[in-house]
């Protein structure tokens, strides 16, 4: 595989206090490969039918991510897969929807 893009893994952490504090923010820069998804059948099964989604997969396992960011744009992450050598995220949102 051939990971030529770059995207921002985003995890936020909750505060100590939550009453007063705002999560902390931490942001990782990886290699992916970035795959739309456009077989209606394979929407359908995510639930993401009326949505632009993309199947991103980065190398190595990953740690849990929150939001993903790609070209600017932030991505909601719908489903993780995590394999032995690579992870891969299922992510929708975006510019494309509004």
């Amino acid at each position: 595989m051939r990971y030529n893009n770059r995207i921002t893994l985003i995890r936020k952490v909750p505060p100590a206090d939550p009453l007063h504090d705002r999560p902390t923010e931490t942001r990782e820069t990886v290699a992916c490969l970035t795959i739309p998804i456009t077989s209606a059948q394979e929407l359908s099964v995510y639930g993401l039918v009326n949505t632009m989604a993309y199947e991103i997969h980065v190398k190595n396992p990953a740690l849990p991510v929150n939001e993903i960011e790609l070209d600017g744009v932030i991505w909601t992450i719908n489903k993780t897969f995590v394999n032995r050598k690579s992870t891969v995220f299922i992510v929708s949102g975006g510019a494309s929807n509004g």
